[in-house]
């Protein structure tokens, strides 16, 4: 049986740095570049005075050293002693102490960096930061596993307005949700396979629909991953509250802290996080396997679970429509994070495609078994359902925890401490996946470049540092309540997941690659789901603050066009004005001056060695000065001409960019 290859590709490799790639000029390119060669060989190399020049560009220096004769010696001082490995003749590279800061100052800041983040890495090193696929399922996977720790609270909390009666839809409500589950994890098995180099919904969407529908995605994907981390940070302080009552106080402080952590351990790099954050993650599936299992081991047995308690205020006493619709939307919070895998293709080790399709996968089973278990047993077993705000609320996650394995003992709370840990470094996977996403829309200029620098250890540091900042910004303002967060949250998520959906559905019938006749429907089939939960989650969710969401996600797409103009007039000012022969340059030098001064009789001296039309220009506003200046330039003897540009209204560069502007009409040539 042969092996599954990928279709190739149209997406950049983010992180593949080869030292020696293998290059292949087009014949257009290469014959511009030929004839630009033959006009610069028709030019003598220019000499410096007194004969050739003593440079070495390679940084190789021969010095004499010795006063006395027969004590002279020659020395070669290499390129490493100056900060530089020679690779080969005409090719350096910077060793760190070129780098090395030169004050007391920032040697110390240096220090404390380094003692924080580690030292910097080599970019060479990127390649060993790859993730396995155990390590994968903990850093990319987590939030999609943790959802389970609220999701299903999410449903019964809002059907328990309807009174108990209500409760007995929850298993159809979670029968739907795994349906829609399996339909979104096999679509975007096929969308990895169609990009191997990562095929987040902004890629395949611009790709496919276009910039517009792109950016759409990638707004609601950033929403997606800030809220993530204020969700899951959020979620998992509801378990400490759970335990811990007293500690309901400090949930604002507490919950900006875990992120500030969260984001110092990414910022350390990648493959650190990854195994900082794999005991967490398969200790939370193994502790939530025991609950599941214990549970209806223990109600086979004849352990009589507690009746039905509180319920939140009973408002609505009739079971409509909406109210399940509603019930529906708040559940579907089980698939964020699903898309992580799909846009993070090449943080695994290598053959990505196929490692992150197993990972996706596994990850899909993973979470549709710990819904399916916990949703159940809760329908059995009837936790009491209150607010977080409540003195006496305690997670449904913690009252199962407590019936299957018993009332304070240690496998509850290993239980109830692997959920929290999972909810607060769920949001390691908006931390790997936000940043990558800014730099994709970086690197299309739709974000500015910073977004797209590699920081010390080998992270996108500037994408970390924005993340943390707006989630933390989320939480106090919602003051960590996830009941208020939730609505915020799934908004984005099936945006992105219908512009995905959508984007594939437009590749097969586009280009019919290999395979379309049964990737399609399963895209398909995802396409009208998730845009079908879509516009639920944003009718039954837009009091509560779903609105926001669908106002913030066209600004910003505004100023993503905004800033790919402001780059594109940028590019227009990069096209040469002037021949790129040195024979047809004719160079016209422009000299600002404040003074006759040393500064300006250096200035004026190196502007004679490239020109022979040298103009001193001196903008000023006071006649005195003036008056001055133009003795001391006819003392000096009026080697270079000066023009003196009065302005009586104290601007000085406008005038100054005015008269260049001035000038160069005069001769469009020069």
């Amino acid at each position: 049986m042969s092996a599954e290859k990928p279709p190739v590709d149209s997406g950049d490799d983010v992180t593949d740095h080869p030292s020696t790639p293998a290059v292949t000029l087009n014949p257009d390119e290469l014959a511009a570049l030929a004839e630009a060669g033959r006009a610069w060989s028709r030019v003598p190399p220019a000499r410096a005075q007194g004969g050739t020049s003593l440079i070495d560009p390679d940084l190789d220096v021969v010095e004499t050293k010795g006063n006395r004769p027969g004590q002279e010696y020659v020395r070669v001082v290499r390129s490493k002693k100056q900060g530089f490995e020679r690779v080969a003749p005409g090719w350096l590279q910077a060793t760190p102490r070129a780098d090395a800061p030169a004050t007391g100052f920032a040697r110390i800041r240096r220090r404390v960096r380094n003692g924080v983040l580690g030292t910097p890495m080599a970019t060479r090193q990127l390649s060993h930061e790859r993730l396995t696929k155990l390590k994968a399922l903990a850093v990319l996977s987590s939030d999609a596993l943790s959802s389970v720790a609220y999701a299903t609270e999410q449903i019964v909390t809002v059907l328990a307005i309807a009174g108990a009666a209500a409760l007995g839809f929850d298993l159809p409500i979670m029968g739907v949700i795994v349906f829609l589950l399996f339909a979104v994890v096999l679509s975007y098995r096929q969308t990895i396979k169609a990009y191997p180099k990562g095929g987040g919904s902004y890629i395949v969407a611009k790709d496919n629909l276009g910039p517009l529908f792109g950016l759409i995605a990638a707004s609601a994907l950033m929403l997606d991953y800030i809220l993530t981390v204020a969700v899951s940070v959020a979620s998992g302080y509801d378990q400490i509250q759970s335990a811990f009552p007293s500690s309901a106080s400090y949930r604002v402080p507490a919950c900006v802290a875990m992120i500030i952590l969260i984001a110092l351990g990414n910022l350390r790099g990648l493959r650190e996080s990854g195994s900082i954050f794999a005991l967490p993650t398969y200790l939370f599936i193994a502790s939530m396997t025991v609950v599941i299992v214990a549970g209806f081991v223990s109600l086979a047995t004849g352990h009589t679970p507690d009746p039905h308690g509180i319920y939140i205020q009973q408002t609505e006493r009739n079971v409509g429509l909406f109210l399940l619709l509603k019930a529906f939307s708040s559940g579907c919070s089980a698939m964020t994070g699903v898309e992580a895998i799909s846009d993070g293709v090449m943080a695994f080790k290598k053959p990505e495609w196929r490692n992150a399709r197993v990972t996706l996968a596994v990850m899909g089973l993973l979470l549709g078994f710990m819904f399916i278990g916990l949703t159940v047993l809760n329908h059995i077993v009837g936790a009491n359902i209150r607010d977080s705000a409540d003195p006496n609320y305690e997670s449904i996650i913690s009252q199962l925890a407590r019936f299957s394995l018993g009332r304070g003992t240690i496998p509850y709370f290993v239980a109830v401490i692997s959920t929290t840990l999972i909810l607060v470094l769920a949001a390691n996977t908006s931390f790997s996946d936000f940043p990558r996403l800014f730099f994709f829309l970086a690197r299309d200029e739709y974000a500015p470049h910073q977004f797209g620098r590699l920081g010390d250890r080998l992270a996108f540091s500037n994408g970390i540092v924005v993340l943390t900042v707006m989630s933390s910004l989320f939480l106090i303002v919602l003051k960590g309540d996830v009941s208020k967060l939730i609505p915020l949250y799934a908004i984005g998520v099936f945006i992105a997941f219908t512009m995905s959906q959508a984007g594939m559905v437009t590749r097969w019938i586009r280009r019919k690659e290999p395979g379309w006749k049964h990737a399609l429907p399963l895209n398909f089939v995802g396409m009208v789901m998730t845009f079908i939960v879509f516009v639920v989650t944003a009718a039954s969710k837009f009091t509560e603050g779903a609105w926001v969401i669908l106002l913030i996600i066209p600004a910003l797409v505004t100023i993503f066009f905004a800033i790919h103009r402001h780059y594109t007039e940028v590019s227009t000012h990069l096209k040469t004005e002037i021949p790129t022969s040195p024979d047809q340059v004719k160079p016209v030098c422009i000299i600002p001056i404040a003074d006759l001064n040393g500064i300006a009789l250096q200035s004026l001296a190196l502007g004679r060695t490239i020109s022979d039309v040298v103009i001193a220009v001196h903008v000023c506003d006071n006649e005195d000065h003036i008056a001055l200046l133009r003795a001391r330039w006819e003392a000096w003897g009026n080697h270079v001409p000066l023009e003196i540009v009065e302005s009586p209204y104290r601007s000085f560069l406008r005038p100054f960019l005015s008269y260049i502007d001035a000038i160069d009409r005069q001769q469009s040539d020069d």
